[in-house]
Formats: C-alpha cells, sequence, structure tokens
C-alpha cells in the first residue's frame, strides 16, 4: 500500500492503530468501528485477541480494546536512519520537577520506599506529522515495539518502546527487568561501567518480577543482568522464562503493572504516593500496549518513549526515572531529557526543531 493511500484510509477513521513488532518489517493495521473499553484487567478473560492500549493507572482511564475485524498490512521501506550521538535538548529542572524530586528522594531516605519512579511531562508548540513520525520510528528503532494509535477519547499517540511486559504462548512465557540508564556512544557499555544506583535500582526491579512469577507461574530459567543499548541509551536488562497457564495472563499482568520500574516498592504505596505527588496525569504513559491472544501469541510492551499530539500544532512528550536514596536532582532530570531524545531527534521532529 501507498503511503497516500494508507493516509487517506486513516483520516476516514475514528479508531485505528498502525504497530510493528520488533525484529519485522511488516506494519499491521487494525481500524476499528465500534471500539470497545473495559475497566479491569480481568475482563481481558473475555477477550480471544485484540490488541490492547492500558493507562498506568487502570482506575483513572479505561483500557482500549482493538479487535482485528478490519485489519490490514505493509511493509516498510528498507530505509535506515542513522541517528546522531551527541544531540542534546537538555535544560534546568523545572520547580515542579524540583518539587516533586525533593518529596520523592525525602521518603526515600526515611525509609518509606525503597524506589519510587517520577515522571515528567514536555509539551512543544510544533506542528507534526505522526505518519511519518512513525515510519522514522520504524526505520530508527527495529528492535523497539512501535506503534501509532488514534481514538476519539486517548487522541493520536506514538510510541517506541524497548520494555516486555509479557510475552510468549502456552508452552513458554517471557518478561524483562529493565532499570538503569545510561548514555552510550556505538558500543554497548560493559557491565562494570553501570554506577551502584543503576545496578540497585535493575535488582529492585528483577526481585519483584521474579516474586511476581511465583505466585501464579513457574520460573524456568533467567539471564542477567546485562548492558542492553537501544539507539542512544542503554539500560541493564534480565529476562525471565516461565510457564503460565492461558488463562492465568490476565491474572498476571495484574500482578505485574505497574511494575517497579514504573512505578516503585513496595507496590500499593508507591502507586498511591504518585498519584497523590504528580502534579500531571501519566494517563497512558507508562502503561502497556500490545497484541493479546491467550491461544496464540502475546506480545505486550510497557508504553515507554512515547508522546501524545494534541492537535497539529502541539503534543507532549513523556519520561521519567527511578529515584533511589543515591539520585540527584540533576541527573534524574538529565535523564529524562535523554529519554525523550527517542522521538525528538528522529528526522521529522529534529528537521522542525532547528
Amino acid at each position: 500500500m501507498e503511503k497516500n493511500t494508507i493516509i487517506q484510509r486513516l483520516q476516514k477513521e475514528s479508531c485505528f492503530v498502525l504497530y510493528r513488532f520488533p525484529k519485522s518489517k511488516t506494519i499491521h493495521g487494525i481500524i476499528d468501528h465500534s471500539l470497545k473499553r473495559i475497566k479491569t484487567i480481568q475482563e481481558l478473560q473475555n477477550i480471544p485477541s485484540a490488541f490492547i492500549f492500558a493507562p498506568f493507572n487502570i482506575e483513572e482511564l479505561p483500557i482500549c480494546v482493538f479487535s482485528p475485524t478490519e485489519t490490514f498490512e505493509f511493509e516498510q521501506s528498507d530505509d535506515t536512519i542513522v541517528l546522531p550521538q551527541s544531540d542534546s535538548y537538555h535544560s534546568q529542572p523545572s520547580d515542579s520537577y524540583r518539587t516533586e524530586f525533593n518529596i520523592f528522594h525525602q521518603k526515600i531516605s526515611d525509609g518509606h520506599f525503597s524506589k519510587l519512579v517520577l515522571a515528567r511531562s514536555k509539551t512543544l508548540n510544533l506542528e507534526m506529522d505522526s505518519f511519518d513520525l512513525f515510519m522514522d520510528a520504524c526505520c530508527a528503532y527495529p528492535d523497539t515495539m512501535v506503534y501509532l494509535l488514534h481514538t476519539p477519547d486517548t487522541g493520536t499517540w506514538i510510541g517506541a518502546s524497548p520494555e516486555i511486559l509479557l510475552e510468549g504462548n502456552c508452552i513458554q512465557m517471557h518478561t524483562i527487568a529493565l532499570a538503569g540508564t545510561m548514555t552510550c556512544s556505538e558500543s554497548t557499555p560493559k557491565l562494570s561501567e553501570w554506577s551502584g544506583k543503576n545496578k540497585e535500582e535493575q535488582k529492585i526491579v528483577t526481585d519483584y518480577i521474579r516474586d511476581c512469577i511465583r505466585v501464579v507461574g513457574e520460573l524456568k530459567d533467567e539471564w542477567g543482568p546485562y548492558s542492553y543499548k537501544t539507539a542512544h541509551l542503554a539500560h541493564l536488562r534480565s529476562d525471565l522464562y516461565f510457564r503460565l497457564d492461558s488463562d492465568k495472563i490476565p491474572e498476571m499482568i495484574t500482578i505485574l503493572h505497574p511494575t517497579p520500574a514504573i512505578c516503585g516498592i513496595p507496590k500499593k504505596d508507591a502507586l498511591q504516593c504518585i498519584l497523590n505527588t504528580e502534579t500531571k496525569s501519566r494517563s497512558y504513559y507508562s502503561g502497556f500496549f500490545g497484541w493479546y491472544e491467550p491461544s496464540g501469541n502475546t506480545q505486550l510492551y510497557v508504553n515507554l518513549r512515547c508522546l501524545q499530539q494534541n492537535d497539529n500544532s502541539n503534543f507532549t512528550l513523556y519520561a521519567g526515572g527511578g529515584i533511589l536514596a543515591s539520585s540527584t536532582l540533576e541527573s534524574e532530570w538529565s535523564e529524562t531529557e535523554n529519554k525523550m531524545l527517542t522521538l525528538l531527534q528522529l528526522p521529522s521532529l529534529k528537521n522542525k526543531l532547528k
């Protein structure tokens, strides 16, 4: 399908999603004329297969369920995008971020939490072509899950996430613990190059996910931690493989989400602290999205490295970082700036920032 044909088709629809799995060049499209919205993860028990788009706080916003009633596919181009390693849009921490960081850091220092994740957003007044940005992300990030989605309620969202929430089938399920962030050039950092703060953060996430698996599944194997590079960022990653009955998938998602990688420890109290402290809603940022099919292959990702298009002339970027007792305001702010570069450095946006 040609670009103009796809765009003309999507412009006529109110609910659609385009997505491309990692290490694939096939772009899948779903147009849903009767989008279903559910209020709990457990309601997924009644869904045989769908693309789902879930918020950070399930009690705040619904889970959008795109049923595959009208689907299409096309192949992305063979174009490659070489991204710069030195771009920077760093700024000074905002007053609101500084206040929220100090609140989180004090609670951790007082022993109430071992980790809290602080998110922020940044709105830019700049025209953006969502389809071009989606295609840029597909070419630039072949190892990530990339999507473009629109509904009247959510608006338009675009993301390129490296973080698996849950994937696999009845034979074997797989999830990852992804935490710690470091900017890097062409080479992947050695394990010895990571700071104690990053290693501690990754261990917290891994321990939590391992415990979650043992509640409803059977842990089979674990690899890591190791350095995992995606574009200009590197993370610490561990892979966990386990056995899980297909009817237990909604329960597994409920236990996992939100993981300490985007929330904190202890989970319930950390979630409440975030909701009480962060002045702006995360909306669907740090929720999860992807293909859900209990009797087949499920591939769900945490909604990171994403933006929400508010209208044709402005959009909001989201990013967050894990706060520990050893965290500093400046380093955490810088980390969120670098994460926002994932989309900002793509040609369809970068050329307009000049």
